[in-house]
């Protein structure tokens, strides 16, 4: 589809008087993470959701089909995580087939790391073209409060950080570990603390060493197990998701689980929607507003 710009793409926003929320949303697969998103469309808000999984377009547009909402107000950019052609893999089969394991991690980092998906992502987020509408929004970090960024999910993130610290190679050495985290860690503190909208990331969850205590949790899948425990520190709420029975629900005291609240109620069986957050960034933005308007009448 032909790029195109919009003639009613808004002006950037100006600097909020406070800072959005920004939620990570933990889960299995199969719990209703993605299913979720529609809530901040039932909250008002315009969501952009750039999407790493193979189907999660899919699900998303299921979803706003089944729940009747306005498609036009949601947008989209799929960037999967894979880049190495069959061709490519190929050879590095065949290295893996000759070479011993020494000698495959001496290997320089492998193929054309300027394709990787991790500088795509970032171009996005520096020019947002929706994939549906082909139209051009500008930065992520110009939209306002009515907007949503949606990155779906940290594991297609972990991915393309460890390709653009190694491309092909099949093996990474712990400097390698380091470059590809401190990527993704410079990355999610832009977009939990520098945006101007809300934002939400999706994860799949993982059983990780807690280094304080000694003691094993149930974290966000994350590359290696430092970057795990640091996470929440990003964001303003840390939602478990998952399902009992039939039913999904969030929960914000699960046993073992690193979670966190600010507007949520520290509970077990939430109703799964984002509302509740919105409407309550929303009240703390018009009592902000009220504060100024009598300490600075007109």
């Amino acid at each position: 589809m032909t790029t195109t710009s919009s003639p009613t793409t808004p002006a950037p926003a100006p600097a909020p008087t406070l800072q959005p929320p920004a939620v990570l949303l933990m889960g299995s697969a199969g719990v209703g993470k993605t299913y979720a998103l529609s809530t901040l469309a039932e909250a008002g808000l315009e969501v952009f959701a750039i999407v790493t999984e193979p189907t999660g377009v899919e699900s998303l547009v299921d979803t706003w089909q089944k729940k009747k909402l306005d498609i036009s107000r949601l947008h989209w950019k799929q960037i999967t995580p894979t880049r190495t052609g069959f061709a490519d893999m190929m050879a590095m089969a065949q290295k893996i087939g000759n070479m011993t394991y020494e000698s495959l991690t001496k290997l320089p980092p492998q193929g054309n790391r300027s394709q990787a998906r991790f500088i795509q992502l970032l171009a996005t987020l520096s020019s947002f073209t929706c994939d549906r509408d082909g139209v051009n929004y500008g930065a992520v970090d110009s939209f306002g409060p009515s907007r949503v960024l949606v990155i779906d999910s940290l594991s297609g993130l972990n991915l393309m950080a460890m390709d653009l610290a190694v491309g092909d190679k099949p093996t990474a050495h712990q400097g390698e570990w380091g470059i590809a985290m401190s990527a993704l860690e410079k990355l999610l503190n832009s977009l939990s603390s520098g945006l101007r909208c809300t934002f939400v990331l999706t994860a799949h969850l993982d059983r990780e060493v807690d280094e304080i205590t000694g003691g094993t949790r149930i974290m966000a899948s994350a590359l290696g197990r430092k970057l795990a425990p640091k996470l929440p520190r990003f964001f303003s709420e840390v939602v478990h998701a998952y399902r009992d029975g039939p039913n999904f629900y969030w929960s914000t005291i699960s046993p073992g689980v690193d979670t966190k609240v600010r507007t949520l109620p520290l509970a077990d069986k939430i109703a799964p929607s984002f509302i509740p957050i919105v409407d309550a960034y929303r009240a703390r933005l018009i009592a902000i507003e009220e504060a100024t308007k009598q300490k600075n009448p007109v």
